[in-house]
């Protein structure tokens, strides 16, 4: 269990480390994406509002204020460089689709595959549309003069320092992973070191009580016979007896839960009949519910059979039906069902003072609800909590609900 709570403990931090990383680099690089097709689309638009080309460029004019010169270097959608370090094609359609170069700035590809680049783009876009294409290129189609134009940028200059970052951002996130995971290793040891501890005590304490327990219990139980031997059954003798019977309960509630704890995950797995494990111990209990004066209504589906560990199973339905028993008003059902593969235990009594909704608590040691102790149901809480852990060892679920005045419980394998 504890190892469990361990392997959760790291699983959950290097989730958030995760989450937390992909948080800040996702949108480190989203942000980073996101400016160079911004940037991409303002050129794409210059080149839309000069109708698919940057013109002529006129040579500069002389200027004596320095102020007025941009400086050097500076580079972007409005800078002066933009039309001389802009790679790009325009085609113009007509109505009729027929194609014409406007403009043809780019050595990366040729005409004609430029042209016909174009050509499926117009073909897949309406006027209006931008988009990427080809990973390193940004597209705009636009409409002006009953004519429709398509302008590619290569923008593989601009993308490449992205992608760069991108990279080194996955590598980091998957370096940063690896140290974190290293990191929690010998720390989520020292974190779960009390924990461990306090466990084992508490194995140790219940193996102690139950052993310490039985002696007592046996000299009572012997002493209160000899009284009745010696003076005759008596209220008081019943009373000793009944008591000792709860206790030795218990006792043997306390060395189960003592030989699952220590058990861990090593179980006695095999192939067994379900169907006749649920039936043989349905059938035990028949008797217990005819002298209480309740109805018990049994139904296995027959031929199931499941790889687990027999023992603990029988012991399973065994609580279950216990349960029903002690519990039950005047009538209980349980229902053992197999489909896709999958086993399902089903129990049900009426009860009373149950609200309705989940009642899960109840497989916690110890745990009794308030109407099991206002009532003179015997009972010491630990029944289903073995229960429980018997399910969770065989990798399957447990739950409890009342429902308009039932107690429902489910188990799934």
């Amino acid at each position: 269990m504890i190892e469990k709570l361990r392997r959760k403990f790291i699983l959950y931090a290097m989730l958030s480390v995760f989450a937390l990383l992909s948080l800040i680099l996702g949108s480190i690089n989203a942000a980073n994406f996101l400016m160079v097709a911004n940037d991409a689309d303002q050129v794409t638009q210059l080149i839309a509002d000069n109708d698919g080309s940057f013109g002529e460029n006129p040579p500069p004019e002389e200027d004596n204020n320095p102020g007025n010169h941009e400086r050097p270097g500076t580079l972007g959608p409005g800078s002066k460089e933009t039309p001389e370090s802009t790679r790009f094609f325009t085609f113009s359609f007509d109505r009729q689709g027929n194609i014409n170069a406007v403009d043809f700035r780019i050595s990366a590809v040729s005409m004609e595959q430029a042209k016909s680049w174009a050509s499926d783009i117009y073909s897949s876009n309406k006027a209006g549309a931008i988009g990427w294409t080809e990973t390193y290129y940004r597209f705009r189609v636009y409409a002006k003069n009953s004519l429709t134009y398509v302008t590619v940028i290569d923008e593989t200059r601009e993308l490449s320092p992205s992608y760069r970052i991108l990279w080194a951002s996955l590598i980091g996130s998957g370096g940063g992973l690896l140290a974190s995971f290293l990191l929690l290793l010998p720390i989520s040891k020292r974190l779960v070191k009390p924990l461990e501890e306090s466990n084992r005590k508490q194995k140790r304490f219940i193996s102690d009580a139950s052993h310490e327990l039985k002696t007592p219990l046996t000299v009572i139980s012997a002493n209160a016979e000899i009284l009745e031997m010696e003076k005759g059954a008596s209220e008081e003798t019943e009373v000793i007896q009944k008591q000792v019977g709860k206790l030795t309960a218990m006792v043997k509630n306390l060395n189960s839960l003592a030989k699952l704890d220590e058990l861990d995950d090593s179980l006695a797995m095999g192939a067994f009949d379900f169907s006749a494990a649920a039936t043989e111990i349905s059938e035990s209990f028949k008797a217990g519910f005819q002298r209480k004066g309740k109805t018990l209504r049994v139904e296995i589906s027959p031929d199931l059979t499941y790889q687990g560990d027999e023992k603990l199973i029988r012991q399973l339905f065994g609580i279950i039906l216990d349960n029903a028993l002690k519990y039950a008003l005047k009538e209980a059902s349980f229902k053992v069902v197999g489909a896709s593969n999958r086993i399902s235990i089903l129990a049900e009594n009426d009860a009373e003072g149950l609200e309705d909704g989940s009642l899960d608590r109840i497989f916690e040691r110890f745990y009794r609800s308030d109407s099991a102790r206002a009532s003179e149901v015997e009972g010491s809480g630990i029944g289903l909590s073995i229960a429980k852990q018997i399910v969770d060892k065989h990798h399957g679920r447990i739950s409890a609900k009342a429902e308009n005045g039932r107690f429902i419980l489910k188990a799934e394998f």
